[in-house]
């Protein structure tokens, strides 16, 4: 599967669909400041729902890959 995810610099994902392969889907559109990632999921994440890639996980462009986020805190 793959997930298209549009993310900001710092990797945070601001919209995305995933793509089995099998269906039509609508490919998000980056406006200026973001970029589109296209990123084949490892098995452990194909299993989670979209809102939870999107919310625990963030972007590394350089590897084109899913890492967890960081925890951000209260300044």
């Amino acid at each position: 599967m793959l997930l298209l995810a549009v993310h900001d610099d710092a990797g945070t994902i601001v919209g995305a669909v995933i793509d089995d392969g099998k269906h039509p889907v609508p490919v998000p559109v980056p406006d200026n400041g973001y970029l589109l990632a296209r990123i084949e999921l490892d098995p452990e994440y194909e299993r989670l729902p979209l809102d939870i890639l999107c919310s625990q996980l963030r972007v590394d462009a350089e590897g084109n890959r899913l890492v967890r986020a960081e925890e951000r805190r209260a300044p």
